[in-house]
């Protein structure tokens, strides 16, 4: 296997997959909160992140067939693959269970499931281009969907993908029996992964609802606008978890610790340096954000980015630690960023309303942040200095509300990492 052509191919289907999904969301925000007003969307966000969260349970086993999938992949046991395949494809509709209880979050849960589940499994059998082919093909009926309710361009959009992904795999007969062996295997990495992703869909997707519940619905919009801005920055690591969290569980499997180490530290020295310059971008832009969703708003967007580019700077150390033996830590670190948010939430959302919100979420992110680094240091011998673009950006960005130079200082002093990235983007070409 050619690791630059995967991590390449990987990386772009990514970057059209994610831009068009993700500008999705952005998209909606903004043509809901124009057209039915900020009330309405902050009730229609509360829904679709509803419905998001227990996606998350009922794609159970996407990240350990992921993983899996890569593994046999990389050791040749090609026909070990199709004996995971289909209970992880069958458990989502178990979320129909629920559509007495509300069928919108019913519904669009067992489809955004069923999406997770294949994109985890195509990056994992290295032909994410495909999984970018099912979204560019959903899209145009997203738009579609704007010409009817606020609720029909998601039925549209993860309905699109479902049907494809199910094509797909009935065609090339990838769905088989299960295996006694693998099967318990995949149960027994997918339970601890399984609450680190339920921890870190919480922390993507509570702040919208818990703020309708507890602030009410012209609250759950400042934050809708909030976060709809600043996760678009969170693309930047979904992009290239897509490339390399295949490569880690492939290593792995051939035993390629310094293969691992080095991908862990090039990977997360650029999405640091990245994301720290992109904030600065958008807290410049923050004008344009208002004029575009039709309204104001004071610190709420500089702490969304400051939460998010946290979790952008953690986000390939702990995608080591969960492709390798260590899944059970990042599901723990998780779960304690989660309990932390979700504390603050409940005494801060009352009383503060969006800012409350945004805070114990940048809190929850923070804890992770240095737990993972911590876990990633001890296990690995990672060099904490990866780090240091995110640690250097936070307080400049912080003072460059009032001294918009301050960009400039970080530049001056980020030239060795900035010369660091471009030698590992220019090496992944060559």
């Amino acid at each position: 296997m050619d690791r630059k052509k995967v991590m390449v191919r990987h990386s772009i289907a990514s970057l059209v997959a994610l831009g068009i999904f993700g500008g999705s969301r952005f998209l909606y925000n903004v043509i809901i909160g124009r057209k039915y007003g900020v009330e309405t969307l902050g009730y229609t966000n509360s829904i679709i992140s509803q419905a998001f969260f227990v996606a998350g349970f009922l794609a159970f086993f996407s990240v350990g067939l992921g993983k899996f999938t890569s593994e046999f992949l990389g050791k040749g046991e090609y026909n070990r693959i199709k004996k995971l395949t289909g209970i992880s494809f069958t458990f989502p509709f178990l979320g129909l269970i629920l559509i007495p209880l509300n069928f919108h979050v019913a519904l669009l849960s067992v489809l955004r499931a069923i999406q997770l589940t294949f994109r985890s499994f195509i990056y994992g059998l290295h032909k994410g281009e495909l999984y970018a082919y099912s979204v560019i093909l959903a899209f145009p009926f997203f738009l579609l969907g704007f010409l009817d309710g606020p609720l029909l361009p998601y039925y549209l959009l993860l309905g699109t993908i479902g049907i494809f992904s199910l094509s797909y795999l009935v065609s090339r007969s990838l769905i088989g029996l299960p295996g006694r062996e693998d099967t318990k295997a995949l149960i027994g990495f997918s339970t601890w992964a399984f609450l680190g992703t339920i921890a870190g869909i919480f922390l993507l997707q509570a702040p919208y609802f818990l703020t309708e519940k507890l602030a009410g619905n012209i609250e759950a919009g400042i934050v809708s606008v909030a976060l709809s801005t600043a996760f678009l920055l969170s693309y930047l690591p979904q992009i290239l978890q897509s490339a390399i969290v295949p490569l880690y569980a492939y290593d792995y499997a051939k035993g390629d610790d310094k293969a691992i180490k080095e991908l862990a530290e090039n990977s997360t020295l650029l999405l640091s340096l990245f994301s720290s310059l992109l904030v600065f971008g958008l807290i410049f832009a923050k004008s344009f954000v208002e004029v575009l969703f039709n309204i104001k708003m004071g610190a709420e967007l500089l702490l969304a980015l400051i939460g998010v580019e946290l979790y952008i700077a953690y986000n390939p150390l702990i995608n080591l630690l969960t492709a390798t033996k260590f899944v059970k830590k990042s599901a723990i670190f998780s779960l304690i960023g989660a309990m932390v948010s979700g504390i603050f939430w409940i005494l801060l959302i009352p009383r503060l309303g969006a800012i409350g919100t945004l805070l114990g979420l940048t809190l929850g992110y923070a804890i992770i942040f240095a737990l993972v680094l911590w876990e990633s240091k001890r296990k690995f011998n990672i060099n904490a200095k990866i780090l240091k673009p995110t640690l250097l950006a936070i307080p400049l960005q912080l003072l460059s509300l009032k001294f918009p130079y301050t960009i400039l200082i970080y530049l001056i002093t980020e030239i060795k990492d900035i010369e660091k990235v471009m030698a590992f983007l220019r090496d992944i070409r060559s």
